[in-house]
């Protein structure tokens, strides 16, 4: 037995070399990767870049929409009670000028 043909038998496309199918398929693929590198390089690191941040957008949103939610909560509460203690100030006010406008007409306050 030769050499070559023990190639032939353990590998079979080793010694005949590559047939036709082989050869349109590998020219076919390397123009296509040659023609579309750049824009396949660009769009692949964009989308690699936008999957990592992807990851992080909706618990973002969720951190921010809530942060943003507690602060207008917050800031309608205190509004509220700034408004109730103001309201209580000037009722108090209002009653000392009232017993104070009593005192002096000379008036007593009708039960």
């Amino acid at each position: 037995m030769s050499i070559k043909s023990l190639l032939s038998s353990a590998l079979p496309g080793a010694v005949r070399g590559p047939t036709i199918a082989s050869v349109t398929q590998r020219a076919f693929t390397t123009s296509r990767t040659r023609l579309n590198a750049p824009n396949d390089a660009s769009s692949s690191a964009y989308r690699d870049g936008m999957a990592r941040y992807k990851l992080f957008i909706s618990p973002f949103a969720k951190v921010f929409l809530g942060a943003v939610f507690t602060f207008q909560v917050l800031h309608w509460t205190w509004l509220k009670l700034e408004m109730d203690e103001s309201k209580y100030e000037k009722n108090q006010e209002v009653a000392a000028l009232e017993e104070k406008a009593r005192e002096l007409t000379g008036t007593q306050k009708k039960l």
